[in-house]
């Protein structure tokens, strides 16, 4: 074949999806094993098969999946000069379009109001794990465009945590498991001598180089927790100083009394980096003390939101008759919260400055219970705070986060008083 035609020969569980009509797929396995790859194949060749059918790829963020899967379905699947490209940058499109009619829509949860109101014969879920639960039952009911004989949900990930949603979902039967190999990547190994290439020998020694469950899920494809420990990439991102352009400023906060109270301030970067900066952790502290708490760090970080639990609707109401920016946060299960943070960990997208103390006590005890499912409820006052804030600023669209207070300061308009207050953060 012209290489200009991009071959592809499937091994293993990249051959199966492609011909498979499960209702709904999870093709799971090691990093590197050819996953998104075998699906976006699977999605060019139904839109050439069944002409006027209806695809849409979904990543948590539209901007993730620019970068990602969209990098891979240009360069690696649709063969050079093909009319469906176009002159539209991967950035700013919105579809894909074959002459016979058939159309593959982008889009984001995070934007999730354009892909929710359309019907599809097929929908490919890349980095499934960034996913809720209640994401992909939102995408479920989006299977009845009705022109393909068979209507599918296909979810693609490396192994996460064994009390994750889509372990469960599959292990009960409702998704068909498809477990991926690094041996079925050609690029990786050769299948006419049974033999590592040069670069996968390569590529599976910077795996085995990894430790805990990082290298149990992403050299071994285990769904694992090291030693029971909900984020075991925390102690990774923790550094002394942060790095980076403050865009944006949030805090989240979990109410306590004889235990902690617990407030923790996250900013954004100009590259979407979350940078845990600053904390409160105080027990028997009254709901007028706090607000004046809440004030300092409002005023020290410029927070524009702050993230609560919902237990305590009515906090929130007296905060917010404050002039304090306090909202519910959004509600999810504790999972999908997990899955939230620790999808940012092992994106090397959220950091915790050292000065934080209490979070990263707490990050450090906080593990699963013995039977693997949901984390002990002990010194998880800061955590829950982070996951609040996770949450809050994932579930909410950039338009309502703005709405009131307004526009957040860039490091060039802050208020002279305020910037001065967090040099000693920035080092700017």
């Amino acid at each position: 074949m012209d290489p200009r035609h991009k071959p592809y020969q499937p091994f293993g569980a990249a051959l199966t999806v492609l011909s498979d009509r499960s209702a709904e797929i999870l093709l799971v396995g090691p990093a590197g094993t050819g996953k998104t790859r075998a699906i976006l194949e699977k999605l060019f060749l139904c839109m050439q098969k069944y002409p006027a059918m209806r695809a849409l790829l979904v990543r948590k963020t539209r901007a993730s999946l620019t970068q990602s899967a969209l990098v891979t379905l240009e360069e690696k699947v649709i063969p050079d000069g093909h009319a469906m490209i176009g002159d539209a940058s991967r950035g700013y499109r919105s579809n894909y379009m074959l002459g016979n009619g058939s159309e593959l829509v982008l889009g984001g949860l995070d934007n999730a109001d354009r892909i929710m109101s359309s019907e599809y014969d097929l929908i490919a879920a890349c980095e499934a794990t960034e996913l809720t639960l209640e994401d992909w039952e939102k995408l479920l009911t989006r299977l009845r465009n009705g022109v393909m004989p068979y209507q599918q949900a296909i979810a693609d990930c490396n192994p996460a945590y064994p009390a994750h949603w889509l372990y469960r979902r599959a292990q009960s039967g409702l998704m068909h498991w498809l477990e991926s190999r690094h041996t079925d990547n050609p690029q990786w190994f050769n299948h006419s001598i049974s033999k590592w290439t040069p670069a996968g020998e390569a590529y599976l020694a910077t795996l085995r180089r990894l430790s805990g469950a990082r290298r149990q899920r992403l050299l071994d494809g285990q769904w694992s927790a090291a030693e029971g420990l909900v984020y075991e990439g925390f102690s990774h991102c923790i550094c002394q100083h942060l790095n980076g352009d403050p865009v944006y400023a949030a805090a989240g906060i979990d109410w306590g009394w004889y235990e902690p109270t617990a407030v923790v301030v996250g900013v954004l970067d100009s590259s979407n980096r979350i940078w845990i900066v600053d904390e409160l952790y105080e027990s028997r502290m009254d709901i007028d003390a706090l607000a004046k708490r809440l004030e300092e760090l409002l005023h020290r970080w410029n927070i524009e939101v702050m993230f609560a639990d919902r237990s305590r609707p009515e906090s929130v109401d007296w905060l917010r008759r404050r002039q304090l920016p306090v909202r519910g946060v959004p509600v999810h299960g504790v999972e999908a919260g997990i899955a939230s943070v620790e999808s940012r960990l092992m994106q090397r997208s959220l950091f915790t400055l050292s000065c934080c103390r209490h979070l990263v006590e707490e990050a450090a005890q906080y593990r699963y219970q013995a039977d693997g499912h949901g984390p002990i409820q002990k010194a998880d006052h800061a955590m829950d705070a982070l996951r609040y804030l996770i949450m809050g600023l994932g579930d909410t669209s950039e338009a309502a986060l703005r709405q009131p207070p307004g526009i957040p300061p860039t490091a060039d308009k802050m208020r002279p008083d305020l910037r001065r207050s967090s040099e000693r953060i920035w080092g700017n």
